[in-house]
């Protein structure tokens, strides 16, 4: 078995779990910790007895480690992005940049110069479903659903990954709607402190549609898709897909049954972190990056102004 992979975690207080929980695969290691608050930072430390990192631009310039894993919410804003560019080392994140979208837009990376992990488009289910596609015909219905807990990741990190499947099923959307609930209200122009659910409705060119549900109110991590077309159905979860034709008989989706089966966002990390920095996934295109942003970004207008909104708008604006 190799060596695990030393990381440089930033994590807040109530990520401890999960951190640990990726420890756990054997996949990687801690060789340093912190977090945005330093009493928290030096109880990660004392929890993983791994030396505190308390200047995080500081320590992805000294490179010493293998890859940096960014989970704390609300932290990735222009000056860490820069650092972020210049590490020599792979950099991962579980969170999204806290800057409004139309300025990530405007960077030459939109905003995203970390991996994002763990994305959903890169499961193991995900990646098997992926290849049945051409068997399967043509799609016409996606309804994905992304919960999670609060000390896992925010429901604005889940809605840029479940865009992020639906623009590679449907590419980009003709009209988007969507309204956000929940005990704290979305506010304009401001990425930081979102919580609670998503609910997105997607029209698509030639009679296609797709619905997104994405919270941190479901306590636990659990993320799921279901394709429908002419092929009949497509179940896929993180860890597999089946397929059912029109006529009720199960289709053969191949060897999508892993060795070990994953159980959370902690696991999922440390499998996605791995595959990182063995370069077995491959990093996203921005072209790519900024259509999905500009598909969240519609989303959130949405829920602020009750209308539909058009993708095609932003991106036509900003990405042409």
């Amino acid at each position: 078995m190799t060596e695990p992979a030393r990381m440089l975690v930033w994590a807040d207080r109530n990520q401890e779990s999960m951190v640990e929980r990726s420890l756990e695969t054997g996949l990687v290691g801690i060789r340093s910790i912190g977090s945005p608050d330093d009493h928290a930072g030096r109880d990660l430390s004392d929890r993983f007895a791994a030396p505190q990192t308390t200047d995080l631009r500081a320590a992805l310039a000294e490179g010493d480690f293998d890859i940096a894993w960014i989970t704390a919410r609300d932290v990735i804003d222009r000056p860490l992005r820069e650092a972020i560019r210049a590490c020599p080392r792979p950099v991962a994140t579980s969170t999204l940049p806290i800057d409004p979208v139309m300025d990530l837009l405007s960077e030459s990376d939109h905003g995203m110069p970390a991996r994002f992990v763990p994305r959903m488009r890169q499961s193991r289910g995900c990646v098997s479903a992926m290849q049945l596609l051409e068997d399967f015909g043509r799609i016409e219905c996606v309804h994905i659903s992304m919960t999670a807990g609060q000390q896992q990741t925010s429901p604005w990190a889940l809605l840029y990954d479940a865009m992020d499947v639906v623009h590679a099923l449907l590419g980009i959307p003709d009209e988007v709607f969507a309204a956000h609930a929940g005990e704290r209200s979305l506010q304009p122009d401001v990425i930081t402190g979102i919580t609670g659910h998503f609910s997105v409705a997607l029209r698509f060119p030639g009679q296609a549609a797709a619905s997104i549900v994405c919270s941190d109110g479901g306590g636990t991590w659990d993320r799921r898709i279901l394709v429908l077309g002419s092929g009949g159905r497509l179940m896929i979860d993180d860890d597999r897909v089946s397929w059912t034709l029109p006529d009720g008989a199960t289709a053969d989706a191949g060897s999508t049954e892993p060795a070990e089966e994953t159980h959370g966002v902690g696991e999922l990390a440390a499998h996605h972190l791995k595959r990182v920095l063995e370069s077995v996934e491959e990093a996203e295109a921005p072209e790519t990056i900024g259509h999905v942003l500009a598909m969240c970004e519609s989303a959130r207008i949405s829920c602020l102004t009750g209308q539909s909104e058009v993708p095609a708008q932003i991106i036509g604006s900003i990405l042409s």
